[in-house]
Order: structure tokens, then sequence, then C-alpha cells
């Protein structure tokens, strides 16, 4: 019998040295490749007096070279009057791009040449061997059609052998139908969002009364933060090993995931690009051991890189070896800094929300969303979604002791009361909704 590879690829066993060695000389080449083919980044680079041959480390590439946000790039699209003002490559050699969501904004683009897409299709197999995806699954993968992510992924999951590919949208209303597919056609391994997954199986339990969910044995959740209680509730009530995935799916179709550790989650391409955690206030590189907003540069790619792009998500960055053997960083994602909700002199996030969540028995895998007012409350207003199993009679004594739950957890007072909805967009429940 022929064993079973523990990784899919050396680079994720490298020696850290040998990573930093490869960041720094893809960043030094991708310097010099910006400021001859980009329009845009190259007047930044001219502008801020960056010389490629003076970048030694990588300390001093994160000194010379300046952050890039989202809007610095809608400003170019108007100033260069195209979509791609980022773009390096003629157009004849784009074989794929796509659209960000335009959840903030304007949608940005990202494009991909043949070599940009078959490298990101092999980061793509490292993360889907990494969750324990093998070739003899039948993968159900639902995501947002139009993104590129939609075809990379799939590539991937068949570049690692899996013939049997199940592709659908990822829409709150179609949920009905995922079920079914789930029963009919067994697929054993899933990847959806959290609330996706959440309202599958209330679905499920409403429709039959059962708690299992079709063949599934493992599932990758995306969107939104997941604590330990309400994922080991998905393995004792659905029989569902569940592997977290966060990062940047408009921008960049770049991601970390848990391996079967289920510490922090592998940033997969460690060698192709460069990760920084910083001050979001200062811009300098975060302190020890505190959060801090993630900044990439995807250097192995030529058709559209971002150069110490800003993504506003917080992440920490975890230490130690981790017991799968992978060598790659790990952190685990926090939450958006927008994401800030001010109650009673304090900043909630709904990550935090989240975790306490997860250790109620009441309110574990419960969707919600929090309120935030023009001006700070003194009270924490919390809208959790309705299972649809939860009688009228018990919803208000359900929410009240939710509520004291969650006063003793965040150690401010809570407001928590169930609704038939709660607002999406995609896959995501939209985690903060401002109010005046």
């Amino acid at each position: 019998m022929t064993p079973v590879r523990p990784y899919w690829s050396p680079a994720e066993t490298l020696a850290a040295d040998e990573q930093a060695a490869r960041r720094l000389a893809g960043v030094r080449e991708l310097l010099d490749w910006l400021m001859q083919k980009s329009p845009f980044y190259g007047a930044r680079l001219r502008a801020a007096g960056v010389d490629p041959r003076a970048i030694g480390s990588l300390r001093d590439f994160a000194e010379a070279v300046p952050l890039t946000t989202k809007q610095d790039l809608r400003d170019a699209m108007a100033e260069f009057g195209s979509a791609l003002p980022h773009l390096c490559v003629p157009r004849e050699q784009v074989v794929l791009a796509g659209p960000s969501a335009g959840t903030s904004g304007r949608q940005t683009y990202q494009a991909f040449t043949a070599e940009d897409v078959a490298t990101n299709v092999e980061i793509s197999a490292r993360l889907f061997w990494c969750c324990g995806l093998r070739p003899g699954d039948v993968f159900h993968l639902l995501v947002t059609p139009f993104t590129p992510a939609a075809q990379i992924f799939r590539l991937a999951a068949a570049r690692i052998g899996v013939k049997w590919i199940i592709q659908d949208d990822h829409e709150p209303g179609h949920v009905p139908r995922y079920v079914d597919v789930a029963g009919s056609l067994e697929p054993t391994f899933l990847q959806a969002g959290v609330a996706t997954l959440r309202a599958m199986a209330a679905h499920a339990r409403a429709g039959t009364g059962t708690r299992r969910l079709g063949a599934y044995r493992s599932a990758i959740l995306m969107g939104a933060a997941l604590g330990a209680e309400a994922r080991r509730d998905f393995r004792e009530q659905l029989g569902i090993d569940v592997f977290t995935l966060s990062g940047q799916g408009s921008d960049f179709n770049l991601f970390s995931t848990q391996c079967e550790a289920h510490d922090g989650e592998h940033w997969h391409a460690d060698d192709l690009t460069l990760v920084e955690l910083i001050d979001p206030a200062t811009g300098r590189p975060a302190a020890e051991g505190t959060l801090g907003e993630l900044v990439i540069t995807d250097f192995y790619r030529r058709a559209s890189p971002h150069l110490r792009w800003r993504t506003e998500d917080m992440y920490s960055l975890h230490t130690g070896p981790c017991a799968c053997g992978r060598s790659t960083r790990r952190f685990t994602l926090h939450d958006r800094l927008a994401n800030r909700v001010p109650v009673a002199g304090r900043s909630v996030y709904p990550f935090q929300v989240e975790e306490c969540l997860s250790r109620s028995r009441d309110g574990r895998n419960l969707e919600f969303s929090l309120i935030r007012r023009s001006t700070e409350t003194p009270e924490l207003d919390l809208r959790l979604l309705k299972p649809p199993t939860l009688a009228d009679g018990q919803a208000d004594k359900l929410a009240h002791s939710i509520s004291t739950h969650l006063s003793h957890e965040l150690g401010l007072p809570v407001s928590a009361r169930f609704q038939d909805k709660l607002p999406y967009v995609g896959y995501k429940t939209v985690r903060v909704i401002d109010e005046n």
C-alpha cells in the first residue's frame, strides 16, 4: 500500500531561515517588476525613493516601501481610468480575473496569468490537503460563483485527485437545496460559510428532526470566527470535523486554515508571500504577543500583485511548533478593525461575542449581529437568529439566559433578543449593523 503523504508540498516544512530567505528574494524581485511594469505601484515607489538594490533585509523592505490601502487602489482606478491600474502584463496574457465583493465600497479587481493561476492552485491544494481532503472524497463546494476562488478551488481539489466535485452558489435562500444535495448525493467533504452550515443543520432538524446531515465527515468553514466549543458541537452532533479558514478571497485568493491540531491557522503561502502584522495606528510592526493588522505582499504574482496591502483584519501570531510538523506560520483572525462597537466605555468586537456564545450551551452555534449606534450605548444590543425549532414562548427565556451569560463573560450589560431574520452579505451574516 502506498503511504499517505503527510504534507502536500515540501515547502510546508522548510526551516524558518529558508522561508525568510525566499521571502526576501521574492519581494526584491517584485519591486523590480513593479517599477518596470506597474503604472500604479511604479509611481508610488519612485515617489517614496525606493531602490530595490538597497533592500538587504525584510526590515529594510518594511521601512522603505509604503503601505497600500484598498482606497489607494480605488483612487488609482479613477486617476488612470482603468479597473486594473495595477495590471503589470498585457491584457492578452490574463487568463482569469474577477471583482471583489464590494462590501466596503466600489469593487476592485484582481487578475491572473496562467502561471499565477497554477501557483495559486498549488497553494490551495496545500490548504485542502492540510484540512484532510483526499482523492476518494466527494467534495461539496459552496462558493461565490463570480470570484476567481470558485475556479481555483475547483482546480485545486482536482489537482489532489478529487474526481467528484459538486459545486453550487452560496446564498442563504438556497439552504434547502444544499441539505437535499447532502442527503441525496452524500458528499463527504463540505466547504461553506459558518452561517451556512449552521443554517443547514437547523433546516435538517426542523424538517426531519435528525441531527445528522448527510455523509459529511469534514468541513472547511469560512467567513466568521468559531469558538472551540462550537467546533466540538459540530463534531458531536453532526459527526463533522470542522476546520476554519480565513484570509483574503476577493483581493488575493490566499487563505490560512487549521490543521488537525487546531492550534491556529497555517498560512499556506509562507514561501510565496510576505505577511506582516502591524500596529494599525502607527504602521510599525506590532509588538510581540499583541494583535496586529495583517499586511500581505503576494510576490509570486505577476498580473496584479499587491504590495504591503492593508487587509484591515486583526490577527495574532501563534508561537512554538505545531504538532502537525508544518513550519509555516500560524495565525488566528480576531476581527475587522471596522467592526468595533463602543459600549459602556469599552470596545466590543464580534469575535469576542462568538467566543462567549461558544462557551454557553444555550448560545452555542447561534448566528448573531451586534447593533452599533452613532453614539456610545450603555449596553450591548445583540440580535440572535431564531432557530426554526424554537417556540415563541421559549425565545424570551432563552434570550434572557444568553444575556445573563454574556453580561458575566464580557463584564458589561447585554440585551439579547431573537429575530426571524438577520441581514447577510454573500454567505456571511452581517456581524455589525449600524443604526441611528
